[in-house]
């Protein structure tokens, strides 16, 4: 076991390590805040690559942020903060160029490609571009960027640009409709490899004729191609974590190695080393493929973690952690998480639940929810049906109870019929079941909690005075618990007296400068003991409140 997992540490120094004094600890605290699972300072790393300074670039649509990390210390800083730094790719000019050290971006969501030179701020090099996505410097310094149509969007077409980062040239228009394209980089032969992305194929490609080449087939779902100084070129599978090599000249292909899915992206240094992004864990990989050694650059555990909720796992009580990139399991004494392959594939989770025989997750970003059976992890039920589903309670029947935030409704899920419950509510957010006929539900809107009865669909506020509260959930005294991200901020309600009691603050909750709604559910979750533990967005941890 990680030994920082059973470090136990006091509220002083938590308050420390966030920046706090511990003179602002107020003194009547009762409660001691430990680290259960350990934050990290990147969230959801995606593309990256290596700088003439040999500093490894990271981008993340998530927290919307550029990274440059010290591949020797890992050592993590922002190269470009939020919201500039949305990004899905990211290329350096090479050393030498007249584009040297030149920062470049794909800003995905937006359809703009930005780029930062040396000492300079960023600035928005080509706007509307649709779903771009892959980015890639020549060794002379030629910027190519590519749009990538994953879905039906309006100007989103499949097509590879090329844009003059030192002039004032217009973009040119190298190619159109000839394939999707993702993670890419140039080889020393001049051409362009990339994934025929959807395919199992890779493409060689010349960006002044404009042709592609298949050079290989059947090396997976690959998410990035980079050539090496050697005539090879590596890709990454990012269904199954495994890392391709194939000749260039002749086009076989094998299997080099495996890392656990999903990988987004790679990049090789001048002396060989493969680094991977592996974007669920929001961490970077080592990889000597001479030696075969392996290591952590950096080390994350989550995308973000969201909803939390209590379940079992293997018989034994486990917290139950929603994140954009799959549900994942922890243990509450030890922090130790369990995140099989196959759980992120099943979709990303705002809030998640679980019983015995099902797992239902809503996500706040697509509108979705689904029901998994435990036993074979399929999923049995995928509804779209609310569009703004964020918190979910699960009925002893396995029914779900959804809050509908923008429909200011509660709904009842049942595989894919909808029922609404009740109505008239201020933006939903987060539920706590009483029983199969009453649910809590924060209405972040007007800062209250009521109580609902799922039979009547009557509604009786039980709290107010509240500052969004986004999470909530039961000690086993019947006092109800809420985090508010403004201060950070853990409460205890006492909801028959309406006593009111600070257990902790300065907690880093607030996930606004993430790529999510800001009505996305925060976890807070209670064991049976009545510890209390919280994910903490803003730094990817979860922490452990005792009492």
């Amino acid at each position: 076991m990680d030994t920082t997992r059973s470090v136990l540490i006091t509220m002083t120094l938590v308050l420390a390590a966030w920046g706090l004094p511990a003179s602002a600890a107020p003194a009547p605290l009762a409660a001691r805040v430990e680290i259960l699972v350990p934050g990290s300072v990147i969230q959801a790393v995606e593309g990256i690559d290596i700088g003439p300074d040999g500093m490894i670039y990271g981008t993340s649509i998530h927290s919307r942020r550029v990274y440059r990390i010290d591949p020797a210390s890992g050592l993590v800083t922002v190269a470009v903060e939020s919201p500039y730094g949305e990004s899905d790719d990211v290329a350096v000019g090479p050393k030498g160029s007249p584009a040297e050290g030149v920062l470049a971006w794909t800003a995905q969501h937006t359809g703009e490609i930005r780029i930062q030179r040396p000492g300079g701020m960023p600035i928005v090099l080509m706007p509307d571009v649709p779903r771009v996505n892959p980015i890639a410097f020549t060794p002379d310094g030629r910027l190519f960027t590519a749009q990538s149509n994953f879905t039906v969007q309006p100007g989103a077409e499949n097509a590879l640009w090329e844009l003059d980062v030192i002039g004032n040239k217009p973009p040119r228009l190298v190619a159109k409709n000839k394939g999707r394209l993702n993670g890419f980089g140039f080889g020393p032969d001049g051409r362009l490899y990339s994934p025929h992305f959807g395919t199992n194929e890779i493409f060689a490609i010349d960006v002044d004729a404009g042709t592609f080449t298949v050079i290989a087939d059947g090396v997976g779902t690959t998410a990035a191609v980079k050539p090496d100084a050697n005539g090879n070129a590596w890709n990454v599978d990012y269904m199954t974590g495994d890392l391709w090599i194939t000749d260039i000249e002749t086009g076989k292909s094998r299997i080099f190695a495996n890392f656990p899915p999903p990988l987004d992206n790679l990049a090789i240094a001048e002396d060989g080393t493969i680094y991977l992004a592996s974007l669920a864990d929001s961490a970077i990989l080592g990889f000597n493929p001479k030696t075969g050694e392996r290591w952590d650059v950096t080390v994350g555990h989550f995308t973000v973690p969201l909803g939390l909720s209590m379940t079992t796992l293997n018989g034994k009580e486990a917290i139950l952690a929603a994140d954009p990139f799959g549900y994942r399991f922890i243990d509450p004494e030890t922090g130790v998480m369990t995140r099989e392959p196959e759980m992120w594939s099943l979709g990303g989770s705002s809030s998640a639940v679980a019983n015995d025989d099902i797992l239902i997750t809503t996500y706040s970003n697509y509108g979705r929810i689904r029901t998994i059976n435990r036993r074979t992890n399929e999923v049995i039920a995928d509804s779209t049906a609310v569009k703004t589903p964020r918190g979910v309670a699960l009925t002893s029947a396995g029914d779900a109870i959804i809050a509908d935030a923008d429909g200011n409704r509660l709904v009842r899920v049942v595989g894919e019929k909808v029922v609404e419950v009740a109505a008239g509510l201020k933006e939903p957010v987060a539920l706590l079941l009483e029983s199969d006929t009453s649910v809590l539900v924060t209405e972040v809107a007007s800062g209250t909690i009521s109580r609902v009865d799922l039979t009547t669909g009557r509604r009786t506020e039980v709290a107010s005075g509240l500052h969004d509260p986004l999470g909530i959930a039961r000690l086993p005294d019947g006092r109800v618990v809420v985090v508010q991200p403004g201060g950070g901020k853990v409460l205890a309600l006492d909801l028959s007296t309406g006593e009111r009691t600070v257990l902790a603050y300065g907690l880093p909750l607030s996930i606004d400068r993430q790529d999510l709604p800001e009505n996305t559910p925060l976890g807070i979750t209670v064991a049976r003991d009545g510890a209390i533990y919280v994910s903490c967005g803003g730094d990817n941890s979860i922490v452990r409140i005792t009492l």
